[in-house]
């Protein structure tokens, strides 16, 4: 995706941070505090992950009725190539006390942003401290000079302009990882925070209420999961009781999207609904149906599109 068409979502006004001054300062529990500019992130052991991003909320307009926030439809994902300094490294450099057990990430845009992390995840090599998207510099609305980037979780968790990285001792309770990006259902009860997203795969083509002529057409998508990679995607034209399988494009890395394309032949004029849904390699399948929740996250269920195949 490029830079200008990645998707955008922040909880504060973006601040400028111009590179030079960038700072991060990891400690708490930690044997060696250390606060590390652009130029020294740099210096380090860096390498490049082709990654998904998605808003929790991605696709929210579709709970009935809508969850509380913004009213996404499927444009709340983007995929580019990240280059950066596993956050590993850097926390091998400040050496972590026994009983460290998350990292807390605070952003640039407000200290009352903050989200954490468990530190198996932290210590994943995927998981960067990234200053580069595409190639080029990261954008600043998009997390420049530097964002973390969690693959496979929801977006939130890659803090942007992140400032202090914090080892902690006991579970965070900050407000945006026990009352908001969490999952509340219907009854009010309290699930969980957000963590990995789900099994899913949108229809880029055609769009919803689009007038298609009669004939040969491909058909495409992207899938992804955060629970294992795309093993398949299916295509349905019959109202979801036949699926046929759609190729599957592979993205350079098992962190990348996948694009589907799906070859149909609109033959009979009227309306016509394709629907698709993906399948993962834990054996996850995206639901026809996802149970409300308060907030409207994680909503995979299959996505349809509703055409008109002209006469002639």
């Amino acid at each position: 995706m490029p830079n200008s068409l990645f998707f955008l979502r922040s909880n504060y006004p973006p601040p400028t941070i111009a590179p030079s001054s960038w700072r991060v300062r990891i400690d708490g529990r930690v044997k060696r505090p250390l606060k590390l500019s652009l130029g020294e992130l740099q210096s380090l052991p860096s390498h490049s992950e082709e990654v998904w991003l998605e808003c929790a909320g991605n696709s929210r307009c579709r709970f009935d009725p809508p969850g509380e926030g913004n009213q996404w439809d499927e444009q709340a994902v983007s995929n580019a190539v990240f280059k950066g300094v596993s956050l590993s490294t850097v926390l091998d450099h400040v050496g972590l006390q026994d009983d460290a057990i998350e990292v807390v990430a605070t952003g640039g845009d407000s200290t009352s942003f903050q989200r954490s992390l468990p530190l198996d995840v932290a210590l994943r090599p995927e998981v960067l401290l990234a200053w580069e998207m595409n190639g080029q510099p990261i954008p600043a609305p998009n997390g420049g000079p530097v964002r973390l980037i969690v693959p496979s979780w929801a977006g939130v968790a890659s803090v942007k302009w992140p400032v202090q990285l914090e080892l902690v001792k006991s579970p965070f309770r900050g407000y945006y990882h026990a009352e908001r990006y969490i999952m509340a259902d219907a009854d009010g009860r309290t699930l969980g925070p957000v963590r990995e997203m789900p099994v899913k795969a949108v229809i880029a083509w055609p769009a919803e209420g689009q007038v298609v002529a009669r004939g040969a057409h491909t058909v495409f998508g992207f899938a992804w999961s955060g629970l294992g990679q795309i093993s398949q995607v299916e295509v349905s034209l019959d109202g979801q009781q036949t699926w046929s399988a759609a190729r599957l494009v592979p993205g350079e890395g098992p962190l990348a999207w996948r694009r589907w394309e799906f070859h149909w032949t609109a033959s009979a004029p009227g309306a016509a609904t394709i629907a698709a849904r993906a399948t993962d390699t834990a054996g996850n399948v995206q639901p026809a149906t996802v149970p409300w929740n308060k907030f409207g996250y994680l909503m995979n269920a299959i996505a349809t599109r509703r055409v008109t195949v002209q006469a002639s």
